[in-house]
């Protein structure tokens, strides 16, 4: 088995719906890991998004990757769900707007998938530098890094102060007859936020991973919906250097 993990950083602001019908204020909620409560695009969303990339890059491996559509012929790869890792939160004090914020869940789930897929990207380490810093108007130890996937400092809040912090909600509406019609209210995830995902493949298919791994990472992909106003552009990287070479 090959596996490798990548890196979603969030040019834009990011909204994967999760299709629910709901009676809060909220009429367009981000979809959500059952278990931990984070942010997540399900892995239907992270395949159809890099499917569509690359075929509008006109790449010629697209059934050997994905799969057909007509025959339901399975593809070589695998993609699984792109877990949350870190979002952007305002810093209460200081000369900083904002710092990245992790959970010990996050970086947990993160090293898990990594050691039982041995996907070779290093562990991250969540011990603090001795610094502290106020994100949210909650006091929080600020780690050397998060060394796995290239993010310099990040502040680590505790779960439940982590999800009882809001995600940014925007109106949205539409102009009919110069007047604006049908406003709604949609949650969503800020920009600089960082998932990661990984995927699957057969030891024969090596070769196919490396290029679908140089086709994605080359320029941003646009994952969800709202593209028109461009939400959901992001930059993909690979974690841990080649593919368990």
């Amino acid at each position: 088995m090959i596996s490798k993990i990548f890196k979603i950083e969030c040019l834009t602001n990011l909204h994967v719906g999760n299709g629910d019908a709901n009676f809060s204020i909220i009429d367009n909620e981000v979809e959500r890991d059952s278990v931990t409560g984070y942010p997540t695009i399900n892995s239907s969303g992270v395949k159809g998004a890099l499917k569509e990339h690359l075929k509008c890059k006109g790449w010629n491996k697209l059934e050997e990757a994905f799969g057909g559509e007509g025959d339901m012929k399975q593809g070589n790869i695998k993609f699984l769900s792109a877990n949350m890792l870190a979002v952007p939160m305002r810093v209460s004090s200081g000369n900083d707007p904002y710092a990245l914020v992790t959970t010990e869940a996050a970086v947990m789930l993160f090293n898990k998938l990594n050691e039982e897929l041995k996907c070779g990207a290093a562990k991250i380490n969540t011990s603090g530098n001795g610094s502290q810093i106020e994100v949210e108007g909650k006091t929080c130890p600020l780690t050397a890094g998060l060394g796995g996937v290239g993010i310099t400092s990040a502040a680590v809040m505790k779960s439940d102060d982590f999800k009882s912090v809001s995600l940014p909600v925007v109106a949205r509406n539409r102009l009919e007859n110069g007047k604006s019609e049908n406003l709604w209210y949609e949650e969503i995830v800020p920009h600089e936020s960082v998932f990661t995902f990984a995927v699957i493949t057969n030891d024969d298919q090596k070769e196919l991973l490396k290029e679908l791994a140089k086709m994605i990472t080359e320029e941003p992909v646009q994952f969800g919906g709202n593209a028109t106003v461009g939400c959901g552009l992001c930059k993909i990287t690979e974690t841990g250097g080649g593919l368990n070479e």
